[in-house]
């Protein structure tokens, strides 16, 4: 097993945009998938605000969720660009654990084999699940547009996967193919690198809670002894894991420092995102074509409600997973000791009472009670639209 938390499949996503620490033309890399994006939605942009009609409001906002998704896509890339010295603290203190881990008892290397083997499943599957909407999305306008084409046999009934707005006539042969092409290796490359990104900060998370998992079992495993020199040795011990308790604080804060901006957009994007695809899906139920409106949009709902819940779960389960630190060092074997070791584990009593968590933007906290007031707000928004429309 690779001694690493990072999955194989984030690793690449970091390397396809430039952003892994060592690459030789990363930063070549990094502006020249960043040109594109902004090529890209320059024309998603384009076209909504030339087909902007109230009349057509369905159509409209089905391209503007699309936008929104891509934008935001690309905030988050330039986010962590703008944080890679951070990214590559962070990258450099698991490496360190790891080394730790592999010098130290089998129990050790254990408990974060279990997260590093938890973290590669769960970024596989978030991956796979963006992935499949992404395709999704794309295929439906070709089935779309087959059918039209083989009632009609209309050139003009040509829909691209994405709706982007061009300076030249894209209906004629192989250029529509090309454009076809191009924008499917868009959607899937962007949904896979969001993806990434999400995928990300779970193998954060997963990994300073296994390091805490490690503090906590050595905290409860804590012996006394009526000897002077083992007593030393025990108070030695205790600082040691006191400087390790320091060391998860850093990381927790470290994390806290490269996604509080992400959370934040994560946060905004979702709540109108949410609200646009929940609106498209009420207004094609009584139109013709349903069914593959809702293939559309359903796949492409959950992936999006999905990326907002994981950074609920994932802040929620940090803050769980740091006061449990207090609770190990109380059910330690405290009432067997001096009155100046007790005095040292209540420095990590009061330590653990200031939960770690990640912010959205240092303006809330990311919990589960949090992914509920996005889904309230959405449906909100979405209630408004549909009376309006």
């Amino acid at each position: 097993m690779r001694a690493t938390s990072i999955s194989t499949s984030v690793e690449l996503g970091l390397r396809f945009v430039g952003i892994w620490p060592g690459l030789p033309y990363g930063t070549f890399t990094w502006f020249t998938y960043m040109t594109s994006l902004v090529v890209v939605m320059y024309l998603e942009y384009a076209y909504i605000f030339d087909h902007f009609d109230i009349d057509n409001i369905s159509n409209l906002i089905d391209a503007l969720s699309i936008a929104l998704a891509c934008s935001l896509g690309f905030l988050k890339l330039i986010s962590l660009w703008s944080r890679r010295r951070i990214f590559y603290d962070i990258l450099l203190a698991m490496d360190e654990d790891w080394s730790d881990a592999l010098d130290r008892d089998r129990s050790v290397l254990s408990v974060m084999s279990s997260n590093a083997n938890l973290s590669r499943r769960c970024s596989n599957v978030l991956i796979s699940i963006n992935t499949t909407a992404a395709v999704c999305y794309a295929a439906t306008s070709f089935t779309r547009h087959s059918a039209g084409f083989k009632e009609n046999l209309n050139d003009s009934l040509r829909v691209l996967p994405l709706k982007m707005q061009f300076p030249f006539e894209v209906n004629a042969s192989p250029l529509f193919e090309l454009l076809a092409v191009a924008q499917f290796l868009h959607v899937v490359s962007i949904a896979a690198l969001v993806a990434m990104i999400n995928c990300l900060i779970i193998t954060l998370v997963l990994h300073v809670s296994g390091q805490i998992d490690i503090l906590r079992r050595e905290l409860l495993t804590i012996s006394c002894n009526e000897h002077q020199s083992q007593r030393d040795s025990i108070i030695t011990g205790i600082r040691l894991l006191i400087t390790r308790h320091q060391r998860i604080i850093t990381f927790s804060d470290n994390i806290e420092e490269l996604y509080s901006d992400i959370a934040l957009m994560q946060f905004l994007s979702n709540t109108v995102v949410i609200c646009c695809i929940g609106f498209t899906i009420i207004g094609s139920l009584a139109k013709d074509g349903a069914t593959v409106v809702l293939l559309k949009s359903a796949i492409f709902y959950v992936a999006v409600t999905l990326e907002a819940f994981i950074f609920c779960f994932v802040g929620e389960y940090l803050s769980a997973k740091s006061k449990s630190i207090g609770d190990a060092v109380y059910e330690s074997l405290w009432y067997n000791m001096t009155t100046a070791e007790c005095r040292i584990l209540l420095f990590v009593i009061l330590r653990s009472q200031k939960r770690l968590t990640i912010t959205a933007g240092n303006v809330m906290d990311l919990s589960l009670e949090g992914f509920t007031t996005v889904m309230k707000a959405s449906a909100s928004y979405m209630s408004v639209l549909h009376a309006m429309y």
